[in-house]
């Protein structure tokens, strides 16, 4: 093999190792299971706080008492709500959907961001 190519292939093997890391395992991109352990937790506690009935206001207040920083809330639809946590490897991540009808939350759900419930999830609560 001629230097130059060696050379060449030493680099893209540095740049590839490089970026695989970055993406994969740096966490920048993808948490670990473990690592959203505290997320998951936060989503329970959430859930556990809001009642079928809540409204908007009430729904919010019970977010802010317990998101971490790395949850986040998707309120741009009056109908559905969504609070997510970074994405992990296998679709694994939890979702608590809120389901509201004339401003009151009318069902709570927990699903896998792929959108299976999650088997070590809680059962979904409705009205």
């Amino acid at each position: 093999m001629k230097p130059q190519k060696l050379i060449l292939s030493v680099i893209a093997a540095f740049v590839v190792a490089y970026y695989g890391w970055w993406i994969l395992a740096s966490g920048d991109w993808f948490y670990t299971h473990s690592r959203n352990a505290p997320n998951r937790a936060a989503i329970l506690k959430i859930r556990d706080g809001i009642r079928v009935g809540d409204d908007y206001e009430g729904v919010l207040r019970i977010y802010w008492q317990h998101a971490t920083t790395d949850l986040r809330i998707d309120s741009g639809s009056s109908k559905l709500w969504a609070v997510s946590m970074p994405f992990e490897m296998g679709a694994t991540n939890w979702v608590l959907y809120l389901d509201f009808r004339d401003e009151k939350v009318s069902a709570i759900r927990v699903r896998t961001s792929d959108g299976p419930r999650p088997s070590a999830g809680p059962d979904d609560i409705s009205g």
